[in-house]
Formats: structure tokens, C-alpha cells, sequence
């Protein structure tokens, strides 16, 4: 059976990552590179001998490719991934988050939609085998109706770029249906676009809370799922699954852990620990960036969407622009969809720029360089 083929756009440190997903898979072939920067493009092409484009338009134009691959800067991304689906690509796997403003994550969702181009946005969390056996388990009903997720440890210092990992897997568990309101505030300036921690709480319509705590505390961080007859926790780390029981004591002393449902040992596997080199002489891709791109595939032979779609990109930029919003109106409910889809959240500069000039070359190279033994 032919391969599918696969096109990377943006040949960085992350690039690169994504791409050794793809050269692992017995499904994919890493057919073409494009990058607009001759030191990278060069660095790749000499470690994967794939045909080279600085311009991605001449790579979509020649290569017939089933996938595509923009891992590139957020101020980018909306214009590559529309190119892409407007091009003819099967699917689509870029990183996150989606865009910036709502407006350009609209846009590239139906642009993908209109042609029935499986999009997925982003390397996440949700993709990992531990949080689809609990959204699985959860969602057959074996704990019953859900009825409380919890965000411990807060959104960190980005509720856009990193923490839409976090309202990714709080959509799912509940169930994705629509947000009906959220009410929040953000650790620093309300009235600034720019990507920052928040905490609050989010009602969706199907009536479940969700509660997003600010700092950490003893729990430490990660998610608790409450619902009628048991409980998920997960602390970022190691998760599992828990029944309640009849019995006398404290209503803590009565969860009994399910066994044989989760996959033992870390979520992250090799992505939470130290990572080495593999016989290729390739860093040793983390269990994360391989289960996302293992996902868009899946996607592409379904003809469906991967969990973290490029909708989810939306409603979780949504949900994080909410946060902010309803801080600035004096911490009250919002309702949505928000009706101002110009509204922005502009993620940190190494998300929405090239890292290379802010980084300086140096530090950028390194990095890029320390992903295979040459």
C-alpha cells in the first residue's frame, strides 16, 4: 500500500520533531521540505536527504502531498494552513495555538471544512493514550454523568499558547459540548491582547462546572473529573482512574482505584523524562509529538477530525479571549460564541514570531541542531 505523503513547512527545532513523527510512522513518508531560512533548509535536507523549497508554494504546487505539516509562528499560521487547504493537501497538523484572533482561526476551520480536510492544531495533551482510555471509560458511562472538572494549578503564565492544552482536555471531558458562559480574570492587565495566566470558571450548556484554579496549592497540578459514582485525577504526571464505594469513614476513604483500564506509568512516557538518542542517531521524539501526528493520520483514513481539531483550536481561544473579557467588564459572566470575532490574544514572542532573531541564532541553532547527532 502507497504511503501517504507528507510536506513540512518550517524546519525548526519543533519542525524538525514532527517531522521524525511522520519518517517513524509505517504509514507516512517524509517526501519535502520548505523553509524560508537557507540555514535550516540546508541543516534538513543534509540530515533527511528530502527535496528542498524556500518557498512552501512551489513545494504545494509540485509534491501532490496527502499532509501537510506548517509548524510555524502563530502571525503565520493562518495564511500557510489556508495555502495548504486551498492547494488540495488531505489533512493538515499545525501547532499551536490556532491563531490569534478568533477571526483568523474562523477562517481557517471553514476553509478546511469546505473541502473536508481532516485540520488538527496543535501537539497535545489529549492525544495521549492515558487521557483517551479515561475520555473513553468516562464517556461509556462507567462512572456515570460528569459533573465537575477542575483545572488545578492554574493556566500558568499563558491561557492561549500552553494552556490551551488545558482547555483542550477540559472540553472533552465535558463531553465537547458548547461553553454557555465563563466568568474569570486574568494575573495581569485585563486590557492587554497580549497571552497570560487566568483563572475562573467555565459553565457548559450541557450544565457541567468547570473550575480553574490560579495557583498551586497541595494538590499540585493537574485535572480532577468528578462525577456521580467515581473520580479522575491526573497530576500532570501519573493518572488514574477511581470508584466510590459503600462503606463507613470518610467520604475520601471510599475511591477505590479501577485497575487495568489506564496505561501504567507516566502519561508523558519518554516526553516526561530524560531523552536520548535513538540508533538513527535522532533524539528520541516525546510520546506527545508521536501520538499527535499518529492522530491526524487516523484522522485522514476516518475522513474526520482529530481530537484537537482546529475547531477545538477555536473554542479553546474562545474560551482563554473570555477569561480576559469578562475580566475587563468587572469579572461577570460571558456568554458565547463571542459575538466580536476581531478579538485577539497575541501569544508570547517565541510563539507568534520566528525564535531565530529572538533568540539570537546561537541559542536558536542549538536547539535545532541538538534534535540528531550529526
Amino acid at each position: 500500500m502507497a504511503k501517504y505523503r507528507v510536506g513540512l513547512i518550517g524546519a525548526g527545532r519543533k519542525g524538525t520533531q514532527h517531522a521524525r513523527a511522520y519518517m517513524l510512522d509505517e504509514r507516512t513518508e517524509l517526501v519535502a521540505v520548505a523553509d524560508g531560512d537557507p540555514e535550516n533548509l540546508a541543516l534538513f535536507q543534509k540530515r533527511t536527504g528530502v527535496p528542498g523549497y524556500a518557498d512552501y508554494r512551489q513545494m504545494l504546487e509540485k509534491e501532490a502531498l496527502d499532509i501537510a505539516a506548517p509548524i510555524l509562528p502563530v502571525g503565520v499560521n493562518p495564511e500557510v494552513v489556508i495555502a495548504c487547504a486551498q492547494a488540495g493537501v488531505k489533512a493538515i497538523l499545525c501547532e499551536k495555538p490556532i491563531a490569534a484572533s478568533l477571526e483568523e482561526a474562523d477562517r481557517m476551520v471553514a476553509e478546511c471544512k469546505s473541502r473536508r480536510i481532516p485540520f488538527g492544531a496543535g501537539d497535545l495533551d489529549v492525544n495521549l493514550p492515558a487521557y483517551q482510555k479515561a475520555l473513553e471509560f468516562i464517556g461509556a458511562g462507567e462512572l456515570g454523568a460528569v459533573k465537575r472538572i477542575t483545572l488545578l494549578g492554574g493556566s500558568g503564565t499563558e491561557m492561549s499558547g500552553g494552556g490551551c492544552q488545558r482547555f483542550t482536555l477540559m472540553r472533552h471531558f465535558a463531553g465537547c459540548d458548547e461553553v454557555a458562559w465563563v466568568s474569570g480574570w486574568v494575573c495581569d492587565d485585563p486590557l492587554s491582547e497580549h497571552d497570560q495566566g487566568g483563572a475562573g470558571y467555565v459553565r457548559f450548556a450541557n450544565g457541567i462546572e468547570s473550575f480553574i484554579y490560579r495557583d498551586k496549592d497541595a494538590r499540585g497540578r493537574g485535572y480532577e473529573v468528578v462525577c456521580e459514582d467515581g473520580v479522575f485525577y491526573s497530576d500532570d504526571n501519573l493518572a488514574g482512574l477511581y470508584r466510590y464505594v459503600e462503606g463507613d469513614g470518610a467520604s475520601w476513604e471510599k475511591l477505590e482505584k479501577i485497575e487495568g483500564v489506564l496505561p501504567e506509568g507516566p502519561i508523558y512516557g519518554v516526553y516526561g523524562g530524560e531523552r536520548g538518542y535513538d540508533a538513527d542517531g535522532w533524539r528520541c521524539l516525546g510520546d506527545r509529538n508521536r501520538a499527535s501526528c499518529k492522530a491526524i493520520i487516523d484522522a485522514l483514513e476516518r475522513g474526520e477530525d482529530p481530537p484537537g481539531s482546529g475547531e477545538n483550536g477555536v473554542k479553546v481561544l474562545e474560551m482563554a479571549i473570555a477569561v480576559r473579557e469578562s475580566h475587563r467588564q468587572g469579572c461577570v459572566p460571558v456568554a458565547l460564541p463571542l459575538a466580536d470575532r476581531s478579538l485577539r490574544m497575541v501569544p508570547r514572542p517565541g510563539r507568534m514570531y520566528n525564535k531565530k532573531p529572538i533568540y539570537g541564532r546561537e541559542e536558536y541553532m542549538n536547539q535545532v541542531l541538538s534534535q540528531k547527532k550529526d
